[in-house]
């Protein structure tokens, strides 16, 4: 059999809700779970996930560029540059991964929504990768002011705005977490597991979740950094108060005396 392109695509952060029904009106659709296989034309084929990811199965490029067009009134919070991810697939008597290409031992839509769940995750994962990655590097000044001066070099108003920044992409993480949770499909079809877990190990996903687990301990050690600085600059604005309200008791009570 023919070897056809098998692309990810991550446009968005999400999709509007009702995006399943707007796929519905314009195409030959079915949903299974939490994705909706959409049928361009014979042996082409896009799954959709709610989470901004969509895979497309051997769709021709006029056809993918048309749907994306389509697509794009219906994201939430589009990226600049979308994330994207090629391989290849073919029919062969068992399934394997080789090379970057998929051998597939059964083309019915559930194994491709198999296989997708983990193209998706794969994609999703490059996103929080970068995005961890950018925020790591953008306060990465912080330490080494710390180190060089033993203090950090920002006004009151611009640390706050680090913890802001720093608590978004924590808390953004930790609230789509899940998504790189073995899908809630598998309690269904638990007979396709076994695909999405020898695509997952190839991808590398479960170590390289590990590594984004430590570099949101960095985010969190960062947090505490800041949070302390903050509190710290407080105390010592009230001790000042306090000094102060002290000098001026003395400064009126020597006055009295006088």
């Amino acid at each position: 059999m023919q070897t056809k392109k098998l692309i990810s695509y991550l446009t968005c952060e999400k999709f509007q809700d009702e995006i399943f029904e707007k796929v519905e009106e314009r195409y030959k659709c079915t949903i299974i779970k939490d994705a909706i296989i959409i049928n361009i034309k014979e042996e082409q084929q896009i799954i959709l996930f709610k989470y901004g990811v969509f895979i497309s199965w051997n769709v021709e490029f006029e056809n993918m560029k048309f749907f994306k067009d389509f697509i794009k009134n219906y994201e939430i919070n589009s990226f600049e540059t979308p994330f994207i991810e090629e391989l290849n697939y073919t029919f062969e008597n068992e399934f394997k991964i080789n090379f970057d290409t998929i051998y597939l031992n059964d083309l019915s839509s559930i194994s491709k929504i198999a296989i997708s769940q983990a193209l998706a995750q794969n994609v999703k994962l490059d996103q929080f990768e970068k995005e961890l990655i950018t925020t790591i590097e953008n306060n990465s000044n912080i330490p080494l002011q710390l180190a060089h001066t033993g203090k950090i070099n920002l006004t009151k108003k611009e640390i706050s705005k680090k913890i802001g920044e720093l608590f978004l992409v924590k808390s953004k993480m930790n609230l789509h977490y899940d998504l790189l949770d073995t899908p809630e499909f598998f309690w269904e079809y638990p007979e396709y597991e076994n695909q999405y877990e020898k695509l997952i190990k190839y991808l590398d996903i479960k170590s390289r979740v590990e590594v984004l687990n430590k570099k949101l301990e960095i985010i969190q050690e960062l947090l505490h950094v800041l949070g302390d600085e903050q509190k710290h600059r407080y105390s010592s604005f009230l001790e000042w108060i306090i000094i102060i309200l002290i000098a001026f008791e003395i400064v009126i009570n020597l006055k009295d005396h006088l």
